[in-house]
């Protein structure tokens, strides 16, 4: 055992020629445990610890009362190690007071845990917030985590642990951490695992352990520097955060320019002494003020640190500083479009049971087309018909914008469930009016497809759009099909609506015909809006897959025009649907997953450490994959392409930079190789030095060199409406198995980071990135560039990307994770994009329809599932993932797509209907919220930026289609008003 008692009291006693040095106990410690099972646990009563990954984290307090007015210029943590090895920590301060508890891994009323500051009656503050929020009131407050390490209030700082001999380990902390402690900005301070990919277990001893109690050595000065100059707080308004009733400010209160700034705690007493609101601001000086009364006036008090200096800042005429809060904006008002009283089914819409004189026992129904039927129906159900005058039997009326498709789904249900030599013919819609000065020409772009089931278990479920040609026949059931009793066939009628349509009706005749004799005829209607859908897609829909679709026809690329022909034509079917076809041009291996992937850049041989010389490159294949997207040519009317954004390039794209391209790792990585066995792959990887050191300066150039070829060929040939994105996708977690030295090439994990390596790679490559545009714009080069990211866990993120991400990709962090997120897009300007799978193989495909919506109500510019591409057996057995299937089981040369890519396609211009509404009234996301949640019966838009996280308006709980058909409708009309 470590003698100490002799060492402890010299350390107390000893003066140095750099100042005295303290020694401070700790006086409260527990181990936060953030594994799912686990958040709720309180430890203060272990004799050990556990500081793991991004699972356990040690929070500490410890005396501070001898460094009242010193300077703090060297801080070191003595712990003692019970088991594992740490290598790296980082410390971070703490926004609250908490409670030690004396519980051994079980939950203790009042102490401290990881959901918790008080369990279970306080969650953690957020945003520096000192005063933690009662119950379970998240869209408040939330974790541990999100109120330390991820709080832009909060401060932070990684240090390397050094092996003091017997078990004991010293670990430095910024002494600035230990100030803002000592100034009571913090309430000690939390400590986690920097090393977490090796997954070991690492113990400490806490102070119950009464011979290793861990212990702070502090090196002081005492200062009578000169006070810096006071200046003036300021506050502006975040209008973004408004609510109804409530309005937020940003509060900044400055400091002397090198005085060493250690935080801020800044205070607004209404004036009439009814409230108090209380931040602290340790990361910056600014802090947020949110659900103030609106126009309410209030007091300001101004505690900033400077070093051991405590200033406080006042009215310059010496009187109290008043703080007005704005106004709050005033929200849109709407009426609910859908009657309460209107019955509602899974489908909605609006539609009538039709049968034919004289020919008995056919009849159809009209439906939406998220619709997904019973097959095995044989006439339509009472229940869900719903009559509406002054609808004409049969007719369905779905309204639509020009530039856009519509679509609506009709069930063929013949006598006794039985038909052969079936057809079905729609030629064209016609204007309607009956009273007219003009006529339109009619709409002729008509699709029809026959629906294919896939099954999931037993069931089979509405799925794949196969087209008919004209005059096509068929039977009922579809035989090939194979679906169990089948007594009905879906047919999905597609209609495209033009820029030159009118603003009118149209009306057409719906027709099935039965060995040559016309047995069922209806009237179908769609009614435009004088409003157009633009040719660019605001809204993305990111149809990302891992490699060319083409080879999902059978198409290898052994016949290079065959094999671009056939990727084209996945490209056009996304296109036509307002979507994006993205295909990551590398795989795990670090390659190119196909030689014109990338171009080939050609650098002269160096040793390592000298810069290398661009003599030269190959760009003709990859420009004669990729420029009719970048130009417009793919989607030209003479590739027979019909659809929004016809002549206009694809929205956005992956360029090939990845951690083994242009700069491949085995030249200019050190140490390497890494081992093979994975375990021991995980220990070197935590063993190496910084990032920075482990590259030399040649890869930053190769980066900067390849960039500025992309952007001079943008420039050059004009590709100057796509958005490139630099996107790093690969996992280690692939070098597992048998033949992982083929399956997997990267060292971290920069798609879905885990652990600080994989950030600070991302954040390594970011700089790189970043610095690159800038050298662009220097040159006067257009740099239509985006760092993109992919990050499940936004609350490990940290500030480590601060700044260097342009495109973020998250998932339901986007709701739960909102005031961190407007935080990054208000400081550094991150666009968002939701990322998930919506339920496919329920009841129907509404949530697809939805999934745009919302995404884009609560700030998302873009929709992106993980896969889109099925395969020939996805059509016996439901893939989630198989959005746009090969056509060639049926007969074709091209893809077909899904009900549920027509499901996303009307999500997606109904969110590009409210980025117009949005645009012009010049509304917030509060504010739109607040007209959705009007129109669709959702409540919560009353709560602004905060509604619960159950709320209506959060989840979209209660949307039908119905209220889906209603808001169309209303965006339509408001829209169109004045125009």
């Amino acid at each position: 055992m470590r003698k100490i008692s002799l060492a402890l009291a010299l350390l107390a006693l000893t003066a140095v020629a750099a100042g005295q040095i303290y020694t401070l106990p700790v006086t409260a410690d527990v181990g936060i445990c953030a594994h799912p099972k686990e958040t709720a646990l309180n430890t203060g009563g272990r004799s050990r610890v556990r500081v793991k990954g991004n699972e356990h984290y040690y929070l500490f307090r410890f005396d501070t009362g001898k460094l009242a007015g010193l300077r703090v210029r060297k801080a070191t943590l003595h712990v003692r190690l019970a088991q594992g090895k740490l290598r790296r920590v980082a410390f971070c301060t703490v926004p609250c007071e908490w409670v030690e508890g004396k519980a051994v891994n079980k939950p203790q009323n009042g102490a401290t845990c990881f959901s918790h500051v008080k369990y279970p009656t306080h969650v953690w503050p957020r945003g520096g917030d000192a005063t933690p929020p009662e119950g379970k009131l998240h869209h408040l407050g939330g974790d541990m985590l999100e109120a330390t390490f991820n709080s832009p209030a909060m401060r932070w700082a990684a240090s390397d642990v050094e092996d003091a001999g017997d078990g004991w380990l010293e670990i430095p902390i910024d002494p600035e951490l230990v100030m803002a402690c000592a100034a009571g900005l913090s309430h000690g301070l939390v400590m986690s695992d920097e090393k977490g990919q090796t997954r070991e277990n690492h113990d400490i001893y806490t102070r119950e352990q009464a011979n290793a109690r861990p212990y702070l050595t502090v090196e002081c000065h005492g200062e009578d520097a000169k006070l810096p100059q006071v200046i003036p707080m300021n506050a502006r308004p975040l209008r973004e955060l408004f609510g109804p009733n409530s309005v937020a400010v940003a509060m900044n209160a400055g400091w002397g320019k090198g005085q060493g700034y250690i935080g801020s705690r800044i205070t607004l007493t209404a004036a009439d002494g009814s409230a108090k609101h209380e931040r602290l601001a340790l990361a910056g000086p600014e802090a947020v003020f949110d659900r103030l009364p609106a126009g309410g006036e209030f007091h300001g008090k101004v505690e900033t640190y400077l070093g051991p200096h405590l200033i406080r800042y006042e009215d310059p005429q010496g009187k109290p500083w008043v703080v007005k809060a704005p106004k709050a904006v005033e929200m849109p008002k709407a009426a609910r479009l859908h009657e309460p009283n209107q019955k509602e089914s899974s489908w909605g819409g609006r539609t009538q049971e039709y049968r034919v004189t004289g020919e008995r026992g056919w009849s159809w129904w009209i439906v939406p087309a998220g619709h997904k039927a019973d097959p095995k129906l044989k006439h339509p159900m009472p229940a869900l018909v719903a009559a509406h005058a002054p609808l004409k039997p049969g007719m369905a009326i779905p309204s639509t914008p020009r530039n856009a498709w519509v679509s609506v789904q009709v069930l063929l249900m013949p006598p006794g469930g039985k038909a052969s030599d079936v057809s079905i013919e729609l030629m064209e819609l016609r204007d309607a009016r009956e009273n007219r000065r003009r006529t339109f020409a009619p709409l002729k772009q008509i699709r029809l497809y026959r629906v294919w089931h896939v099954p999931k278990g037993k069931d089979p479920h509405a799925e794949v759009l196969v087209p008919l040609k004209p005059g096509e026949k068929f039977d009922i059931p579809w035989a090939a099909n194979k679906v169990a009793g089948q007594a009905n066939q879906a047919i999905l009628v597609d209609v495209w609506v033009p820029e030159y349509a009118g603003p009118i009706p149209y009306e057409g005749a719906l027709a099935v015909w039965q060995g040559g004799k016309k047995v069922a005829e209806a009237p179908l209607a769609v009614e435009v809006a004088n409003v157009t859908l633009p040719d660019e897609f605001h809204i993305a829909g990111d149809m990302n897959t891992y490699g060319s679709p083409a080879g999902a026809m059978g198409v290898d690329g052994k016949d290079r025009r065959a094999f671009l022909e056939m990727e084209r034509k996945y490209y056009r079917l996304a296109h036509a649907h307002r979507m994006t076809l993205n295909i990551l041009p590398y795989g795990q291996s670090g390659l190119p997953n196909r030689p014109d992937s990338a171009p080939d850049i050609f650098f002269t041989k160096v040793p390592r450490g000298e810069l290398p010389k661009h003599v030269g490159g190959s760009w003709e294949d990859w420009i004669d994959r990729h420029g009719p997207l970048l130009d417009g040519s793919a989607f030209s009317a003479k590739t027979g392409y019909i659809g929004p954004g016809a002549g206009h390039p694809i929205r956005h794209m992956y360029l090939p930079f990845h951690e083994n391209w242009p700069a491949k790792l085995a030249d200019h990585f050190r140490p390497w190789p890494p081992p093979g066995d994975y375990d021991k792959f995980l220990t070197w990887s935590a063993e190496l030095p910084p990032i920075e050191r482990c590259f030399d300066k040649a890869v930053e150039y190769k980066w900067r060199t390849a960039l500025d070829g992309f952007m001079e060929l943008a420039d050059r040939l004009e590709w100057r409406r796509t958005r490139f994105q630099v996107y790093l996708n690969n996992k280690y977690y692939f070098r597992r198995g048998k033949d992982a030295g083929e399956r997997a090439y990267s060292l971290w994990l920069l798609d879905e980071p885990m652990f600080a390596d994989d950030f600070l790679a991302l954040r390594h490559f970011g700089r790189i990135t970043a610095d690159a545009r800038n050298g662009l714009k220097q040159r006067s080069m257009p740099a239509p560039v985006d760092y993109r990211i992919d990050i499940s866990r936004p609350t490990h993120q940290r500030d480590w990307l601060d700044g260097l991400v342009d495109l973020n990709v998250c998932a339901g962090q986007l709701y739960e994770q909102r005031h961190l997120l407007a935080h990054r897009k208000r400081g550094f300007g991150e666009a968002y994009w939701n990322y998930r799978m919506p339920e496919s193989f329920g009841e129907s495909n509404l949530g697809w329809a939805l999934w745009p919506v919302r995404s884009f109500c609560w700030g998302a510019a873009g929709t992106l599932p993980w896969q889109t591409i099925g395969s020939d057996g996805d059509l016996t057995k439901a893939d989630a993932t198989a959005l746009m299937y090969p056509g060639r089981k049926f007969g074709l040369t091209e893809p077909i797509p899904s009900l549920r890519m027509k499901a996303w396609r009307e999500g997606l211009q109904t969110a590009e209907l409210l980025r117009m509404l949005k645009e012009k009234n010049k509304w917030t996301d509060v504010q739109l919220r607040a007209w959705v949640g009007q129109v669709c019966g959702l409540e919560g838009w009353q709560d602004g930026f905060d509604p619960a996280p159950d709320a209506p308006i959060v989840t979209f709980r209660g949307m039908t289609a119905p209220r889906l058909s209603a808001l169309q409708r209303a965006a339509l009309r408001e829209l169109a008003a004045g125009e």
